[in-house]
């Protein structure tokens, strides 16, 4: 007899027993439970997802019948009880169950939001004293064993296959265009091993849990987006993930002898330069290349934050930066001895930089790369953790559709859409180096001048325009010290006349 009928079975002696005995216990988590599985709370969950592997106890997700939280697979049994969802679950093999329908899968999808352990007050149907979700809440259990994952490197006949990220893809445009059938299941190996036999193809890409794709060129208009996004489990394991629906993992071959992974770094440092977007999928109409700007996003008491966008109206006083051994030292022309370096950037995050005392120190994550797709002498590319292609611009929906910069986007962000997102290079332009550069340490760093408006036409990055902005701004503060003149000497006469009428 199958182990989960055991369970379906058990479970209803049980709720035969509790009803027997009349019990009026409000229902919980049994404190013993299969052996190797433990409970990991309650879940909510939001309307749209991606996958995402679960590491932490009493995360929470909202449930909702578009979009399960378990997705994989579900048992369709009336009466449920938590020993039955586990046995059928642990039967296929899947290291998540969850009571509200008899959910199983491998991965939780995210992003998700915590729920109160009291939102989980249904009584199992199998037996009332056990706890089996509530409204749009899921009771999660985890099992012990071994978790899937996205397979690194795979190595086959004469070389290497080294992952190299997750891509967008559609029907309409494949990012990687020969299609490949296995008979026996697609995982990392059989893929790989598929598109070496099938014309010596340099990448092999998997998607949707069981497709595999072939070719030479990672095609036009893929984005690459957060790793997260390809944690569909493959359908002949459930020890591997194979990208997911319109996501495809994407592995790169390398012949014995020839360095795996993350292009080498051309330069760690370099002493003034500024940044270009530039469009892998340049638009019909408007530029193909945009300046990009270091703009200040939350200013407190010490501190000052900012971030790499390509806002066409925003004000910037960092007009160049600099590269010292992997770190980025914005400039700014408003306070030439402020400390300001770049932090370490998470995927689905912009690039982003901070000024503070003490100053920090930065992070060493960012070099320049050689672009490989561009004729001989072109710019070199801006590269975080040895990765070039993965930046992107996107429309800041909780900052006025502000234009930023996104390092690998992710579904679901709660300032923008990946929809609108759009793959870029970002182009390091040498500048003169002749320009004045500012030099501060913890010492000396300042916050005494505020953030000046400076109008957008100034905002550019060569010398003239810097001059004028800081005659612009001196023209301001001038204008302010006449319009308070003003104001005190009229209310001082004011009150002179006031006093002659009461004589």
């Amino acid at each position: 007899m199958p182990s989960y009928l055991i369970g379906v079975l058990a479970g209803a002696l049980l709720g035969l027993k509790a009803h027997a005995q009349g019990t009026s216990a409000a229902p919980a988590i049994p404190a013993v439970l299969p052996a190797g599985w433990t409970s990991v709370g309650c879940f909510t969950y939001v309307k749209f997802c991606h996958k995402v592997e679960i590491s932490e106890h009493t995360i929470a997700f909202r449930d909702v019948s578009t979009s399960r939280t378990l997705a994989a697979t579900n048992l369709v049994q009336n009466p449920m009880t938590i020993e039955t969802c586990i046995a059928f679950c642990s039967s296929g093999g899947f290291i998540f169950a969850g009571v509200e329908f008899g959910d199983c899968d491998s991965t939780i999808q995210v992003p998700s939001q915590p729920a109160p352990a009291t939102d989980c007050d249904m009584a199992c149907s199998g037996n009332p004293a056990e706890l089996c979700g509530g409204p749009v809440r899921v009771n999660v259990f985890q099992s012990n064993a071994t978790a899937p994952v996205i397979v690194q490197s795979v190595t086959q006949g004469t070389g290497v296959w080294s992952f190299e990220g997750c891509f967008t893809d559609s029907v309409a445009a494949r990012t990687l265009g020969t299609g490949v059938n296995i008979p026996g299941g697609t995982t990392a190996e059989s893929c790989t091993a598929a598109c070496q036999a099938a014309g010596g193809f340099t990448f092999a890409g998997l998607e949707n849990g069981h497709e595999c794709w072939c070719d030479n060129a990672i095609h036009d208009p893929a984005q690459r987006v957060a790793d997260a996004d390809c944690k569909e489990l493959c359908q002949s394991t459930h020890f591997e993930f194979c990208g997911n629906a319109n996501r495809v993992a994407v592995y790169e071959f390398f012949a014995s002898g020839q360095p795996t992974g993350p292009q080498a770094c051309l330069q760690n440092t370099v002493g003034n330069f500024t940044l270009r977007a530039q469009f892998k999928n340049p638009p019909v109409s408007g530029p193909s290349i945009l300046p990009l700007k270091v703009i200040a996003v939350e200013m407190v008491q010490n501190t000052i934050w900012t971030i790499l966008s390509a806002c066409a109206n925003c004000c910037s006083e960092w007009l160049s930066l600099s590269l010292n051994n992997q770190i980025i030292n914005p400039h700014s022309i408003v306070v030439p001895t402020q400390a300001m370096a770049s932090t370490f950037t998470n995927q689905g995050e912009s690039p982003n930089f901070v000024a503070s005392i003490p100053a920090f120190p930065g992070s060493q994550s960012f070099c320049t790369m050689t672009d490989p797709t561009a004729p001989s002498g072109s710019p070199p590319l801006l590269a975080f953790n040895g990765i070039a292609n993965g930046f992107s611009l996107c429309t800041n929906t909780s900052a006025n559709a502000r234009v930023d910069v996104v390092f690998s986007p992710v579904t679901n962000h709660p300032h923008y859409s990946i929809d609108s997102c759009q793959p870029i290079n970002i182009q390091v332009s040498e500048r003169n180096q002749s320009c004045r550069q500012g030099t501060g340490s913890a010492s000396d760093s300042r916050f005494t001048v505020p953030f000046i408006y400076t109008p957008s036409f100034l905002s550019s990055d060569s010398e003239i325009p810097a001059i004028l902005s800081l005659l612009v701004q001196l023209l301001m503060y001038s204008l302010f010290f006449a319009l308070f003149i003003y104001v005190w000497l009229l209310r001082s006469n004011f009150a002179r006349l006031y006093y002659l009428y009461q004589l």
